[in-house]
C-alpha cells in the first residue's frame, strides 16, 4: 500500500544511447517513480538509471503524474498503456448520475491484453473504459 503522501511522477531523461549499429545517438526517455516530492523523484530516477546507463544523463523534466494507480498486467508486458476509467455513481441528494474519470498506468503486452487486465482490475460494473492508448513511458519505479 502507499503512503498517502507518496505521488507518482513522471521524468524525462536525456542522455547519448549507443545505438545496434555501432552510432551514438542523443535519446529522450520518459519514466515514472514513486515518491513524495520533486526532490526525491530526481534523486530516484537518478539512483534507478544509474545502474542502466553508461555516462552522464539528465533530468529535464519532472511532472506530477496523473495515474491514481498502476496496474500490473498479466503476462511479461514490455510496454506501457494509459488507460481512462469512468466510474457512474448514483448522487443520492438529486436522484442523477455523477461520472468520476481516473487514469491508470497498466503494464501490458499488447492493447487488448492491457484492456482485459484493467477489466480484471476493476472488477465493478459501474465502470467502463473510455480510452485506452500506448505511452512512451519505459519502466516505473515504485518504492517497496
Amino acid at each position: 500500500m502507499r503512503n498517502s503522501l507518496e505521488k507518482y511522477f513522471e521524468c524525462k531523461v536525456k542522455y547519448v544511447k549507443m545505438q545496434e549499429d555501432g552510432k551514438e545517438k542523443k535519446v529522450s526517455e520518459q519514466y515514472v517513480v514513486s515518491a513524495c516530492s520533486f526532490g526525491e523523484a530526481e534523486k530516484r530516477i537518478t539512483e534507478n538509471l544509474s545502474a542502466y546507463i553508461q555516462g552522464e544523463f539528465d533530468v529535464t523534466d519532472i511532472k506530477i503524474a496523473s495515474f491514481g494507480e498502476i496496474i500490473d498486467g498479466t503476462g511479461d508486458g514490455d510496454k506501457f498503456f494509459k488507460a481512462k476509467v469512468t466510474f457512474i455513481a448514483l448522487d443520492e441528494s438529486c436522484g442523477k448520475e455523477k461520472k468520476t474519470s481516473v487514469l491508470y498506468l497498466v503494464q501490458s503486452d499488447t492493447l487488448e491484453s492491457a484492456e482485459s487486465d484493467v477489466k480484471s482490475f476493476l472488477n465493478d460494473g459501474n465502470a467502463a473504459i473510455s480510452s485506452i492508448s500506448e505511452t512512451v513511458i519505459l519502466d516505473v519505479f515504485q518504492l517497496d
